[in-house]
């Protein structure tokens, strides 16, 4: 048994399954790259529901007191904004995990796959999870606000990270320094 086994093991018997989330992402690209805005808004409503709860629960686990929500998509010139979660209280280390928020989405997309897999492909309730591991797989990615935010939060991680590092060297070497080894 392989390491990996258990991550395709669901898959084997019916990895036509796959095709499912594959046409719904194939869908959803062409729509946007057509700029059909309201077809386009229609599919992705369940994964951008699905993105911004993951930036609102985070936030109010972090206690970063989510302000507004919305998924009312909205058109700036050329640029879409399909959803948003506002916060009266995003601080320098709850800026990160609300941020990257949406990645949670990954493994719930593949366990709603692996459950497709458990049941003919040709079925409705196939296409349905596929349907909902695509969404989850299209609204996992964290938006360029959401990197803008985390990034900033993550070189205040770095910092930190750093000055324990250095902390932690300077104790443990200078000590061996002082004891003579």
């Amino acid at each position: 048994m392989s390491v990996l086994e258990p991550l395709y093991a669901p898959f084997a018997s019916s990895a036509a399954v796959l095709l499912w989330p594959a046409l719904f992402l194939l869908l959803s690209r062409q729509l946007r790259r057509r700029a059909w805005f309201w077809p386009y808004v229609a599919l992705s409503l369940p994964g951008t529901v699905l993105h911004e709860l993951c930036h609102f629960l985070v936030g109010w686990l972090l206690r970063a007191r989510p302000s507004r929500f919305s998924v009312w998509p909205r058109r700036n010139g050329r640029q879409l904004t399909l959803g948003q979660v506002g916060f009266s209280r995003l601080t320098w280390w709850n800026a990160l995990p609300i941020g990257i928020a949406p990645l949670l989405l990954l493994p719930l997309g593949w366990g709603l796959l692996a459950l497709a897999a458990r049941g003919p492909w040709l079925s409705p309730a196939a296409a349905g999870l596929g349907f909902l591991a695509a969404q989850c797989w299209d609204g996992c990615l964290p938006s360029s606000t959401d990197l803008s935010h985390a990034g900033r939060s993550a070189l205040a991680y770095g910092a930190l990270l750093c000055a324990l590092f250095g902390a932690y060297a300077l104790l443990h070497y200078g000590f061996r320094a002082l004891v003579g080894q």
